[in-house]
């Protein structure tokens, strides 16, 4: 049960944080809560009282002064928060032409805009608030603490916007969108491939279904974002079964699909079924949860749109191919995780995550399309010896080749010779670092 909730808690958390509601709203109802507590207190007075004489000669005392301060607060900060947005929405309209679509999610989970945001809504709630209570009638009322309140939060707001606009600015660079991707993903490495001592591993066992067993199908379409292998394995032992994982995250499952086969112990039946559906999170896009190759593909595909015609900027996919070399190079260094969980009483097995079809995504498409860019074919190069010195695996290495091999068939038929001189030093060194491991 607790598992359960905590496999729940991490989808809502993950969702919560990608986009700009949750964070803005909290800290708008905090800021309602003050605005309704602040002028509460300074109704007494003997609280009114020393706030008057230490606050008096530096915030306005009068009704009417409070009043055309806190409504000037009021209109200039919603005025500016429409500047914000407008910046917001630029910057993602331009990451997504100029790199990708798949990256906006990034710019969604930014905390300074979400912080940003959330101060602007926030300070124009608590002066509309604390602006009811001034009174004018008879001896009159300001709450003085609460307006004071309100002209600090204008300032911090006014530092905030500073600091986004500075933010958006770096962070809609190419060098910052290719590391902030890549440290992402190195962080999802640590969870699904832990670094450890190889041992002499050659790569995972081959996933074989065996005859008789019973398919657990998808109801519904989405992609993978999240498994619960802790839940499927207690599923299994209560059964007394084996349950054979085909799908990885990030994979796209369609009605029907099988998510889980069974095989062997008691027959399953439907609240089993249906508890067994729930170990899978199913979502309308993939996310940086628990698939590293979704964030290569980012980075891949920011490369790709740099490598097109329309963009033709090398000099992005040459940053883009530095950073999937550093990612790269940590994951070849990595064991291939479990395959296996379970004893006797029930056991779960997958195609556990592995370097060799993180290799297939960084090099292929590249390669194909970039083989006509000696910038490209140099920078691709130069990963590919970077990764080859960290290679632990002789079927990494054979695979580094292939993709090597290929590279430089296509890009031997589109230079001259004299310009092929780089290129065939840089193999050399390929060769040699490969022949070394």
């Amino acid at each position: 049960m607790l598992q359960e909730l905590h496999f729940r808690a991490r989808q809502v958390v993950y969702d919560l944080r990608t986009g700009l509601l949750f964070r803005p709203a909290s800290m708008t109802l905090w800021s309602a809560l003050l605005a309704l507590t602040l002028p509460w207190l300074e109704s007494h007075p003997e609280v009114e009282r020393p706030l008057t004489a230490l606050l008096g000669p530096y915030v306005a005392g009068e009704p009417g002064a409070a009043q055309l301060l806190l409504t000037t607060i009021a209109a200039s900060v919603m005025t500016t928060l429409s500047v914000v947005y407008s910046v917001l929405l630029m910057a993602l309209s331009l990451a997504s032409v100029q790199f990708s679509p798949r990256i906006l999610g990034n710019f969604l989970r930014s905390r300074t805009s979400q912080t940003t945001v959330g101060l602007f809504t926030g300070t124009f709630v608590y002066a509309l608030l604390v602006l009811r209570t001034v009174r004018t009638a008879g001896d009159g009322f300001v709450p003085i603490l609460a307006v004071a309140a309100a002209l600090v939060m204008a300032l911090v707001c006014l530092g905030g916007l500073l600091y986004a606009l500075h933010d958006i600015a770096v962070s809609i660079q190419a060098n910052s969108i290719a590391d902030r991707i890549a440290c992402e993903t190195l962080a999802v490495l640590d969870e699904v491939m832990p670094a450890g001592p190889v041992d002499g591993q050659e790569g995972s066992p081959p996933l074989h279904i065996p005859p008789g067993a019973t398919a657990v199908v998808a109801k519904a379409a989405g992609y993978l974002q999240l498994i619960d292998h802790a839940a499927l394995l207690a599923l299994a032992q209560h059964q007394g079964a084996t349950l054979y994982l085909p799908v990885a995250e990030g994979e796209f499952a369609a009605p029907g699909d099988p998510l889980l086969w069974v095989h062997g112990g008691k027959a399953t039946d439907e609240a089993w079924v249906a508890r067994a559906r729930t170990a899978f999170d199913l979502g309308s896009s993939r996310t940086m949860q628990q698939d590293v190759e979704f964030g290569l593909r980012q980075i891949v595909d920011v490369a790709l749109k740099a490598i097109s015609p329309a963009i033709n900027d090398p000099s992005t996919a040459c940053t883009c191919i530095d950073q999937l070399g550093r990612v790269l190079g940590e994951a070849v260094q990595r064991p291939v995780p479990w395959s296996e969980l379970g004893s006797d009483s029930g056991r779960l097995r997958r195609r556990p995550p592995n370097a060799f079809r993180l290799i297939d995504l960084t090099f292929a498409q590249l390669r194909q399309y970039g083989h006509g860019d000696m910038a490209v074919v140099l920078r691709l190069l130069r990963a590919a010896t970077h990764v080859a010195r960290l290679c632990v695996r002789r079927g990494d290495r054979d695979r580094l080749q292939h993709h090597v091999d290929l590279l430089m068939a296509a890009a031997r038929q589109r230079f001259a010779p004299p310009d092929l001189e780089e290129m065939l030093s840089r193999e050399a060194v390929f060769r040699q670092v490969l022949g070394q491991a």
